[in-house]
């Protein structure tokens, strides 16, 4: 299906998902990924269905929420995988553009240095990040990512797209108890989180089965520590704490009951 929804969402209202790619395409292979192991990791983009087709197949959604009298938010990106490997994604969002609807991306930003992919986010009026950590070796453990990456030029290339980008810049990290909350690290995060300054930068906890079971969310002790830490380092940090009713795949990075059933930190 390429157009779904729309279902509510914490970040976004009323969200109308775009699966702009077949699963599981991407170029990572999380360790709580929701939608499974990625089979071979990749960052070729390549086309999988025609700008015009999806501009139909979400222009035909759309119609049909406006007749049952229902509204749309935003058009969200949010395959079971990453959206930018998909090479027309430009294309398609400005073809989307005549719906007159805001439009957000959510990518685990490991393309981000190319330019072509970068003139695709800047169509966009909301776009999440994934930085779960700034350490390289954290990095490769709980991300996964294909090995023709370069981290230190995806962290570089961040910096440099949120100095120039217009629209709302967003970014997801999430914990995992002992893989990427120890105090150095989250320090790390902190500063570059500081430097990037996102317009939100939510903290996430895995809730749901994911690829690997074996790891969960740190206990609520210490997800409070790490919020309190990052929230006076970056005033705009959320803990994302309501059910996100969105069916979407591993990049929409969910936040559920965790808090809920264990308890909120306490902001101060």
């Amino acid at each position: 299906m390429i157009a779904f929804g729309p279902v509510p969402s914490s970040r976004l209202g009323r969200s109308l998902g775009i699966s702009n790619i077949p699963p599981k395409h991407c170029s990572y292979s999380c360790l709580y990924c929701q939608v499974g192991v990625t089979s071979r990791t990749e960052t070729v983009r390549q086309s999988y269905y025609k700008p015009q087709f999806i501009f139909d197949c979400v222009k035909n959604k759309v119609q049909e929420v406006y007749d049952a009298g229902e509204s749309i938010d935003y058009l969200t990106f949010v395959p079971s995988g990453e959206p930018t490997l998909d090479e027309y994604l430009t294309e398609t969002i400005s073809l989307l553009k005549d719906l007159k609807i805001k439009i957000a991306v959510i990518s685990n930003a490991s393309l981000i240095w190319r330019s072509d992919v970068q003139e695709a986010f800047k169509l966009a009026d909301w776009v999440s990040f994934k930085v779960d950590t700034v350490d390289e070796s954290i990095w490769k453990k709980i991300n996964r990512p294909s090995a023709m990456l370069d981290f230190d030029r995806i962290l570089s290339s961040l910096i440099n797209f949120a100095e120039d980008f217009d629209g709302t810049l967003t970014t997801v990290t999430m914990l995992l108890d002992k893989v990427n909350t120890a105090d150095l690290g989250i320090i790390r995060l902190a500063d570059f989180l500081e430097q990037l300054q996102p317009d939100k930068a939510y903290i996430a906890v895995p809730t749901r089965t994911v690829t690997k079971p074996d790891y969960r969310a740190p206990e609520p002790g210490k997800l409070n520590e790490i919020f309190q830490y990052l929230s006076k380092k970056v005033p705009q940090t959320e803990l994302l704490t309501a059910e996100e009713e969105e069916i979407f795949s591993a990049n929409e990075d969910c936040v559920e009951r965790y808090i809920i059933d264990n308890g909120s930190p306490t902001v101060t």
